[in-house]
């Protein structure tokens, strides 16, 4: 008899149950209601290059060899340079300088404060850190 009767609460929750999940679906929406549209941008990606900044379809899109490049190309743009190493650590860049022999200190200075506006002027995301080594 005892096991009869937890078969029949067992079986009584487990309807309960259905009939109480049943309920909370969603399908007792209004037939007026209305959905809102939304569209993607044209990116071929369904808006998703908006989303992901890692993703390489989105135009702000670089690697940090890209950024070194540039940062080499601008600092060629530059007279007075015979070397330089360029070491890129998150959003800090450390950026060594080797100036050729025949500068002034003044020239020297100059050169310094030249590079540093130059690289904080191009890559505005780093902060730069330049220094002059011999």
């Amino acid at each position: 008899m005892f096991k009869g009767l937890i078969k029949l609460t067992g079986t009584a929750v487990l309807v309960a149950s259905l009939v109480g999940c049943g309920m909370w679906t969603g399908n007792n929406k209004k037939p007026n209601d209305t959905y809102k549209v939304q569209n993607y941008k044209q990116d071929g990606m369904l808006g998703i290059t908006d989303v992901n900044p890692n993703n390489p379809m989105n135009p702000t899109y670089h690697h940090y060899e890209d950024d070194s490049n540039l940062m080499k190309a601008v600092l060629a743009q530059l007279p007075g340079i015979e070397k330089t190493n360029i070491g890129i650590n998150g959003t800090s860049v450390n950026v060594k300088i080797k100036p050729q022999a025949s500068l002034t200190a003044a020239q020297v200075e100059e050169l310094r404060s030249q590079a540093q506006m130059a690289l904080e002027t191009n890559m505005p995301r780093y902060k730069i850190f330049v220094r002059m080594v011999q």
